[in-house]
């Protein structure tokens, strides 16, 4: 039997240290499994939203100047579409001396414009139909808005320096008058007043 075992100890420990390792492998516990790195996005710089088409630009705002006979006359800030109407009513409204009717709410403002408030009693009393206008003759001399100066213009009935200025302002900013109707335009000029203008004056 010894002598057997000697035989084939050689072979006893090549199978022994076969088995070994068989069962060291077996039972070697595996390496943990390594998650996959998850991939993270860069995110972009967020920017600003561009501005709704309904946001009214700066460039499209204009300035009125408004005077005369209103709470708290001076400078405003307005949109493009706004009318007399809107300064006035950003102005405090009329004084209890404002004359209303002379003052043409519906007329649509513009950049630079100056609207007048006239106080009660500013504007006279028209003419008698056919009445010379500071002349001596029986025939009126017309008063040519277009080439008149400031003190030209005051010669007309309820016309004041204020006014005066508005009529070459408007001619100014507007070009020549092409028509007597478009005194109208003109703020504090309103169908009363330009009732009592109209045959004094002429846009030759």
């Amino acid at each position: 039997m010894l002598h057997v075992f000697e035989k084939y100890r050689t072979l006893l420990f090549i199978l022994a240290g076969a088995a070994a390792l068989s069962l060291f492998f077996l039972f070697k516990p595996s390496p943990p499994q390594q998650e996959p790195p998850i991939a993270i996005e860069a995110k972009e710089p967020e920017t600003d939203a561009p501005q709704s088409a309904e946001t009214v630009s700066t460039d499209d705002r204009i300035f009125v100047d408004i005077k005369g006979q209103v709470e708290r006359p001076g400078l405003y800030e307005l949109s493009p579409h706004e009318r007399v109407d809107g300064v006035v009513e950003m102005a405090g409204g009329f004084t209890k001396d404002a004359d209303r009717n002379a003052v043409n709410l519906a007329l649509k403002v513009s950049d630079e414009m100056m609207v007048y408030v006239p106080k009660k009693g500013e504007v006279e009393s028209p003419l008698p139909p056919g009445s010379p206008s500071g002349t001596s003759g029986g025939e009126a001399v017309l008063v040519n808005i277009n080439s008149a100066t400031s003190e030209e213009i005051q010669t007309l009935p309820g016309i004041g320096p204020s006014k005066a200025a508005a009529f070459i302002q408007y001619r100014e900013e507007n070009g020549p008058y092409r028509s007597v109707d478009d005194i109208k335009n003109i703020s504090g000029i309103g169908e009363k007043t330009f009732e009592r203008l109209k045959e004094l004056i002429t846009v030759q």
